[in-house]
């Protein structure tokens, strides 16, 4: 594995120089993805929604937010990638510096405020991105739209992105864009979610934040449903004052973003959940399974870890099948009534 040798030259850096170096490299040269990732075991593939994930862990939004490396991390051995979040036009984000470190504590804090290069040219990139791997597009409203003009936006984007992604995640919980919270309410939800279903065909997400309180995420999981949305996604980036503005992801999320996926799987909603947050190997993998879910999605443990955690968790996972008698996944999940042997 080369992460090994290169991370303490990458953690030397500033987190933001050390990110856009590694896309860099990664979009220059896709096939180092290959020469450090794993290959896929079709035993771990899972259907999710009407999309088949060719492995329970998949890539976070965030890491790859143009969609510029997809073809280095569609051979890392992730079972979907999720590009963005993406904006209607092109938006520089927060001032630097906007990324921070906690390595004794393995999580980041983040306070970017969805930089990116806007759609125009991320669809050109999705658009010439072809991979047995299905994509999703993390989709946000631009920082000085109204409300109102994001539920267009979101429209737009969903309609342009619609032949060259497998799925979509609105994104209304970052906490670094001013007033972007306040939107994870019923009416304006609502509203969205009426323009969208009617917009695209795909399976449609919501991302929540992990700092609300139990009763509005009741809320929320009762209005997918209502909406028929494929899922959640739980959760985003936690605010801690005491560690300055932006959002914590990591290990330090971990309990938090816990705590809202076991209530959201507890309302037994016809929804599936994607896990994120603080997930850094199998036994927290095997902790969602036990609690009803299905897939996870990393990103903060990734840059801690490298390449290496899809290995280890892959590997645990094949002998998690064998030593319970399984032929796949798909036959563990079909036996959610028999939970001893988790």
């Amino acid at each position: 594995m080369l992460y090994p040798f290169i991370k303490p030259l990458l953690f030397s850096l500033d987190p933001e120089t050390a990110h856009h170096l590694v896309i860099n490299l990664a979009r220059l040269s896709p096939t180092l993805g290959r020469l450090s990732g794993i290959p896929l075991s079709p035993e771990l593939s899972v259907k999710v929604g009407n999309v088949e994930w060719k492995s329970p862990v998949g890539l976070a939004a965030g890491l790859d937010k143009n969609a510029e490396a997809l073809p280095f991390f569609a051979q890392q051995g992730f079972g979907a990638l999720e590009c963005g979040t993406i904006t209607l036009r092109p938006q520089a984000g927060n001032p630097r510096p906007r990324m921070f470190r906690y390595p004794e504590e393995n999580s980041l804090r983040n306070a970017m405020g969805f930089p990116n290069a806007g759609l125009l040219k991320i669809a050109r990139e999705l658009e010439h991105f072809e991979s047995e791997i299905p994509v999703g597009a993390n989709i946000g409203k631009n920082k000085d739209s109204t409300p109102e003009e994001s539920i267009d936006e979101l429209s737009v984007m969903m309609a342009t992105l619609e032949d060259d992604v497998n799925y979509f995640v609105v994104n209304v919980s970052s906490p670094n864009t001013p007033g972007l919270r306040a939107l994870q309410e019923k009416s304006y939800l609502s509203e969205l979610f009426k323009e969208l279903k009617s917009t695209s065909k795909k399976d449609l997400y919501l991302k929540i934040a992990p700092d609300l309180d139990d009763a509005k995420v009741i809320e929320l999981t009762k209005l997918a449903s209502d909406f028929k949305l494929a899922g959640l996604i739980a959760t985003n980036t936690t605010i801690m004052p005491e560690r300055g503005a932006g959002g914590i992801s990591g290990e330090l999320l971990l309990n938090r973003s816990r705590k809202i996926r076991k209530l959201i799987l507890a309302q037994q909603a016809p929804l599936e959940l994607i896990g994120v947050g603080g997930i850094s190997n199998f036994q927290d993998v095997l902790e969602f399974w036990k609690d009803g879910g299905k897939v996870v999605q990393l990103y903060t443990s990734y840059v801690y870890q490298g390449p290496s955690i899809l290995k280890k968790i892959n590997q645990d996972a094949l002998s998690f099948l064998k030593k319970h008698q399984l032929k796949n996944l798909e036959e563990f999940f079909s036996q959610r009534s028999i939970r001893d042997f988790v």
